[in-house]
């Protein structure tokens, strides 16, 4: 895997203690919650994070991305996430349902990576991989294509960690976050630490506990539908709640870290501080519609969910394939 930048990455030794310090309590705080009530845990997560983390990587990939892509790939790209909006919008309104609204959303993502594939100056039979699994996953095992695409977004901070750093800071970071990102997680889906609860508080009446009246569908984000295991479902839960501290704190961190002229974005933005309040008071505004009608609000979520989600795919490609412009535009 190859990238050409010319960075000023934030070092592993100059990361300040207050990011390690939440990235220990995070890691914690999840495998406790988890062992515990793993679907109540992934309902208050994905209430109080969900939104503020999508409009956090949303404005990354706006500052760091969209002035070197070209501009009829890009237009392309916006075309294409927004036809995936719109389905998500119809599946809401219970007008596009079951396997068709699968057909289209991972057929518009093959569409996406072979849009990238095009641009793709390296690494080309990868891109043109990716899109054909989307294409016959669509076709064939919807379902389970989907799911695999769940999982795996929860690691697309890893591939945005490699594109702004190289050589031997790349290795470290990357070193690094596969704590998090999968040791963690892997120890969580081995049911030690649910054993060890059990053991200690007796808590099986709260294994199945949920929030918001949300039940047991949350289990339908990383699960097919009658293969529910708890402690799976806990391991991805995890991984979740580390790509959120990704996404909200340390993709900023880097970002600013580079130390380079600003470049034109196509939105325009106030002050990460300012930004930062005005994502909070939103996010406040969404748990409370979360707890007022979980359903409601986690289909509009998806919506946004499903843009900053697919908009990671094409990215990452052209940063594997080295498809962005040297020129910022």
């Amino acid at each position: 895997m190859v990238f050409h930048m010319n960075v000023s990455p934030l070092a592993l030794e100059s990361t300040p203690h207050w990011l390690w310090a939440l990235w220990i309590a995070v890691s914690i705080l999840s495998v406790a919650t988890v062992a515990v009530a793993p679907i109540a845990a992934f309902v208050i997560m994905i209430s109080a994070f969900g939104l503020p983390h999508v409009l956090y990587e949303l404005r990354y990939v706006d500052e760091r991305f969209s002035a070197r892509i070209p501009a009829a790939p890009l237009a392309a790209i916006g075309i294409l996430v927004a036809l995936i909006a719109s389905a998500r919008i119809a599946n809401g309104l219970h007008v596009l349902m079951g396997t068709a609204f699968l057909w289209i959303e991972l057929g518009l993502g093959a569409a996406l990576a072979f849009t990238a594939t095009l641009v793709m100056r390296r690494n080309r039979p990868l891109g043109a991989l990716i899109g054909v699994a989307f294409a016959l996953g669509a076709i064939y095992a919807p379902i389970p294509t989907f799911l695999v695409w769940a999982w795996l977004h929860n690691l697309t901070p890893l591939g945005f960690v490699a594109e702004i750093t190289t050589g031997e800071e790349r290795r470290r970071w990357l070193l690094m976050l596969s704590v998090p990102f999968f040791v963690l997680p892997a120890l969580v889906a081995t049911g030690i630490f649910h054993d060890v609860a059990q053991t200690l508080f007796r808590i099986a009446e709260l294994e199945w506990a949920s929030a918001f009246g949300a039940g047991d569908k949350p289990l339908l984000s990383f699960l097919p539908p009658d293969s529910w295991d708890l402690n799976l479902f806990s391991a991805a839960v995890v991984a979740q709640s580390m790509h959120y501290v990704a996404v909200i704190v340390l993709l900023p961190q880097l970002l600013r870290a580079k130390q380079v002229p600003a470049a034109p974005t196509i939105v325009a933005r106030p002050s990460w501080p300012v930004f930062g309040a005005t994502v909070a008071v939103i996010g406040a505004v969404a748990f409370a519609i979360y707890a007022i009608s979980y359903s409601d609000a986690r289909a509009a979520y998806g919506v946004a969910a499903a843009i900053h989600a697919w908009i990671e795919l094409p990215i990452l490609l052209l940063a594997i394939g080295q498809g962005f412009t040297s020129v910022r535009r």
